[in-house]
This record gives C-alpha cells, structure tokens and sequence, in this order.
C-alpha cells in the first residue's frame, strides 16, 4: 500500500491555467526558496498561507514549531540570525532539487553550507523539507537536517568567537 510520500508519476489533476497542480505547487516551493535566498520577506509571506506551521528540530536555535505569519517570520529571522556569520561570500551555489509526491506536496533536497569564520572549519550537509500546498499557498513545512553536527558546529564556532 502506497504512504503518502509515495512519489507520483503521473498527475492528471490540474490546476488554474491548465497546468497541473503538482506542478502549481512545485513552482510554488521554488518561489519559497528564491524569496528566502533573496531575504525577501515580503514574497515568504506571499507563498505562505495565512494558516502556515513550520516543524523544525526543536533543538535548533531556531527550531521548533511556527504558525501563521508572524510565527514565519519569527523562525525565518532567527534563521538567518543563526546562520549569516557562517555563510561563506564565495561560494558554490547548490541548487536545490525539488520533487513532486503527492497532489499537495513537494519535497526539496538541498546542501546547508557553512564556515566558521574564527577556525574555517567547515560542514556541507544534505537536507531535506517536506512542503504541504494547499490554495497555492505552502502551508506546511517539516525540515529534516543533521542536527547532532550542526549543534557541534555552532557550539564550536561560539568558542572560538569568544576566546
């Protein structure tokens, strides 16, 4: 029996302008990750449905769970709160490979690169995000990363920072 992240070949479902609503809501994950790579917050809230839960690892600095907006907005600047000082000026971009599951969701596989500035160590990890669409609009997100090293990098960033 197929779950629910069973991934679909075919989609006869369509959406406005004869597309279809797979399709709809991978272009509607893209226009998420450009508007958060572009740190525009006004275009996160245009992709982000009112109603809007982010699960995050809660034992990010920035992890646990969001709702609505404002609560977007909350995990969105700690996140880049946490990870600005890390991300490198030159660096090679890793696009991100988004893949159609479900009629109303998306999963996107993408690298978190980092390099702390005090010992150049550096961690290049996998990641992946499930992204429930409903209306056109993202209304649910789940991250999946490598906790236990990002907590070991930050730790060890913080300890050079402060010796």
């Amino acid at each position: 029996m197929p779950n629910d992240l069973t991934p679909k070949l075919k989609n006869d479902d369509e959406g406005e302008g004869g597309e279809p609503m797979s399709q709809q809501n991978m272009e509607t994950v893209k226009r998420l990750f450009d508007a958060v790579r572009r740190r525009d917050q006004a275009g996160v809230l245009e992709v982000y449905h009112p109603e809007i839960v982010i699960h995050e690892a809660p034992s990010l600095p920035y992890g646990g769970d969001y709702r609505g907006h404002a609560g977007a907005m909350h995990h969105l600047n700690g996140y880049y709160r946490t990870w600005d000082a890390f991300r490198p000026t030159t660096r090679q971009e890793h696009h991100p490979v988004f893949l159609e599951t479900t009629e109303d969701s998306v999963v996107v596989l993408w690298r978190e690169e980092a390099v702390a500035p005090g010992s150049g160590r550096r961690i290049d990890l996998p990641a992946l995000g499930v992204y429930k669409v409903r209306d056109g609009k993202v209304v649910e997100s789940r991250m999946f990363q490598d906790t236990a090293t990002i907590l070991d990098f930050l730790k060890d960033a913080e300890k050079q920072t402060e010796g």
